[in-house]
């Protein structure tokens, strides 16, 4: 089916509020994916991939802790929207040539819009990387050097990004994509649905992307 960006944020939102993110990180979740979907991505598929993975997951469990210079989560991959925060809130070490190292990651494409705002706020063009893919920043649209197949995948081993000279590589995708497979509509409407649900002690203690303070 095909959704406008509006009704793609809002079923985002709500899917990552009932995969128990705080409302802050679903805010951000449903962010990314309209933003990803803009600029030609299968954010919706991203998202419901992401949600699937990090179910029943504890926040403590997928934050980002650093070790050896390499930001890792204490258990399995990095959630990339809670990694989002650390890439926006470092924006001015990346302008000053310091690369962020990130450990395994999971859907690694859900980092791109938290990349294209560093990127914005620190005024520079910044890559991130992973397994052969490049998708490079200049404070606009992406561009991609690499094969697709990579970009669009469940996890990585690792992820860096750092600055780069202010010319974008490759090509960019040039219209949104605004389909969402009957499956994938599926999947983030039964995590939506779960926002409409009484809590039980057994769906608190599944925590996703929950935030300890939420």
């Amino acid at each position: 089916m095909i959704c406008s960006l509006n009704e793609i944020e809002a079923l985002a939102r709500k899917a990552a509020r009932g995969g128990a993110m705080s409302w802050g990180l679903a805010e951000e979740a449903g962010k990314a994916v309209r933003w990803l979907s803009d600029n030609g991505f299968p954010g919706p598929w991203l998202l419901a991939e992401l949600l699937r993975q990090n179910d029943a997951k504890p926040y403590s469990d997928l934050a980002p802790l650093q070790s050896d210079g390499i930001w890792r989560a204490r258990r399995g991959p990095l959630c990339p929207i809670i990694a989002g925060a650390l890439i926006c809130d470092r924006a001015d070490e990346l302008k000053e040539g310091a690369p962020l190292n990130l450990g395994e990651v999971a859907v690694p494409l859900l980092l791109a819009p938290f990349a294209a705002a560093a990127s914005r706020s620190a005024g520079v063009a910044l890559a991130l990387e992973w397994d052969g893919v490049s998708l490079v920043f200049d404070r606009g649209a992406p561009k991609l050097n690499g094969a697709t197949a990579a970009m669009i995948v469940a996890g990585t081993g690792s992820v860096t990004l750092s600055a780069r000279e202010a010319q974008a590589p490759g090509w960019g995708p040039t219209a949104p994509d605004r389909h969402v497979t009957a499956e994938t509509f599926r999947i983030l409407e039964s995590f939506a649905f779960r926002t409409y649900a009484l809590a039980t002690e057994e769906s608190r203690a599944g925590a996703g992307a929950r935030r300890e303070t939420d």
